[in-house]
């Protein structure tokens, strides 16, 4: 529940609090000689934000408990929301009784604020989370083909390590070179849940066949092992080839 009472939250529900006393302010100490044209429009104003900004919050509260809704969405919605009531509550004191604009004018600068705060603000909070995302995504990838890099460096030392090592010398610098390969590409460009998947089945099997090959007491089985290592190395070479490729090909389109 803590986790869902933001500072944005929390100054929505102050805000609504004077929101709701301006109404009430309004009707009682506004004598209905003295009410202005204008006097109809904040009143209806304030009393529909009122009642969104409660929906809102009830929203805000049951959507966070459950988890249906990201809690950084729930956060800049809540922000902007605040941020409107704040609007609402300061135009109606600034152009209403300070300024007495005429009622269209009144109502145009309720329109625009709308638009601008209310609007512009909630695209801008996904867009904001769109982004963060993307953000996640991508390191959530960095550390996935770091994983496999370490994984991969490990069967390397192992097997050059092994009184068997001069069989699968060029084995050992293919897992090298692709350690190398993964651990200096761009996560984009082989981050993909396909291509990554191909890869880290290779890194499985390669790890399988390595501890095959120390496992192993004939030389011609080894020497099979060693190949289709290489086989399997060609084929993780050829998946991200293929994903850079892709990638390329997309950004040219684009451009």
């Amino acid at each position: 529940m803590n986790r869902m009472l933001t500072k944005g939250f929390l100054l929505l529900a102050v805000l609504s609090v004077v929101l709701a006393g301006s109404a009430a302010a309004m009707l009682l100490l506004v004598p209905g000689g003295e009410r202005g044209e204008n006097f109809g429009v904040s009143l209806w104003v304030i009393l529909i934000v009122l009642a969104a900004d409660l929906v809102y919050m009830v929203f805000h509260l049951l959507a966070g408990r459950n988890g249906r809704i990201p809690l950084s969405l729930l956060r800049e919605t809540a922000a902007t929301s605040a941020l409107y009531t704040a609007f609402v509550l300061v135009n109606t004191a600034v152009s209403d009784f300070w300024l007495g604009l005429s009622k269209t004018a009144y109502i145009t600068t309720h329109v625009l604020g709308f638009l601008i705060l209310a609007v512009g603000g909630g695209v801008l909070s996904v867009l904001s989370l769109s982004s963060g995302e993307d953000d996640t995504d991508t390191s959530l990838r960095r550390s996935r083909l770091f994983v496999l890099t370490t994984r991969i460096a490990s069967l390397a030392e192992e097997m050059s390590l092994c009184a068997y090592r001069d069989m699968v010398s060029g084995t050992i610098e293919g897992l090298k070179d692709l350690e190398e390969a993964i651990r200096f590409s761009d996560p984009e460009s082989i981050g993909g849940s396909e291509s990554e998947d191909r890869i880290a089945n290779a890194v499985d099997d390669l790890e399988e066949k390595g501890r095959r090959f120390l496992a192993l007491g004939s030389g011609e089985e080894r020497k099979k092992t060693a190949e289709e290592m290489g086989q399997i190395l060609e084929m993780a070479f050829s998946a991200m080839k293929a994903e850079s490729g892709r990638i390329f090909k997309a950004d040219t389109e684009e451009e």
